[in-house]
């Protein structure tokens, strides 16, 4: 249910709003959302280290994308 509603998403901005890119950070220990997020065809950009205070800490972020191109070809 989730991948499905943030998969229309994703179309909606490519193919209304005609944006180029999408970009989407989840923490690093959040495995399950980086796993839908290259579900949906995002690709890992990189970590960056405490780049947000979460719930008491610093948390790393991964930080994934897709670009419009790319989205296409899916």
């Amino acid at each position: 249910m989730i991948l499905e509603a943030a998969t229309k998403v994703i179309e909606f901005g490519f193919n209304k709003m005609k944006l180029n890119r999408i970009e989407a950070p989840c923490m690093v220990e959040n495995i399950q959302s980086q796993r839908v997020l290259q579900k949906m065809g995002m690709k890992l950009e990189g970590i960056s280290r405490e780049k947000y205070f979460i719930k008491g800490k610093y948390r790393d972020m991964a930080m994934y994308s897709v670009l419009s191109n790319e989205h296409l070809q899916n």
